[in-house]
């Protein structure tokens, strides 16, 4: 990339010296050679062409960053939301299932009381002897 930069600084710098004298050797050569474009032109318009597609490059390259930085920043947003329904959907699941647990466990709890209280010991903290 330095070499090309060198190459064009000088290049640039080569026209600038030689325009004038190029315009010089025009006015003395006859027209239907002039039909003909010099190296220095050819060069010139290679520059000024390659400019004009960096130009564009950049252009085209800052357009599809913006896209890509949209479409990116909608895609989290989507996956956020997608995330707090899931979170949602479980926690309802959730409680649920935890509703379910204590209801069976009332229910057998309040089963085994009415049925057989008698046969279940009562439970109480052990005795400690000094």
């Amino acid at each position: 990339m330095q070499t090309l930069r060198k190459f064009l600084t000088s290049l640039s710098l080569s026209l600038l010296v030689l325009g004038p004298v190029g315009a010089n050797a025009e006015e003395a050569i006859d027209a239907p050679i002039k039909s003909n474009p010099g190296p220095i032109d050819k060069v010139a318009n290679a520059i000024k062409r390659g400019a004009s597609a960096a130009a564009t490059g950049i252009e085209k390259g800052a357009r599809a960053a913006a896209g890509g930085i949209e479409r990116g920043t909608k895609a989290a947003a989507n996956g956020i939301e997608h995330g707090a329904q899931a979170t949602a959907r479980g926690v309802e699941r959730g409680a649920s299932a935890t509703g379910r647990a204590a209801h069976k466990v009332a229910d057998k709890i309040g089963g085994s009381d009415s049925s057989s209280s008698s046969s279940q010991p009562a439970l109480s903290a052990p005795a400690i002897d000094k």
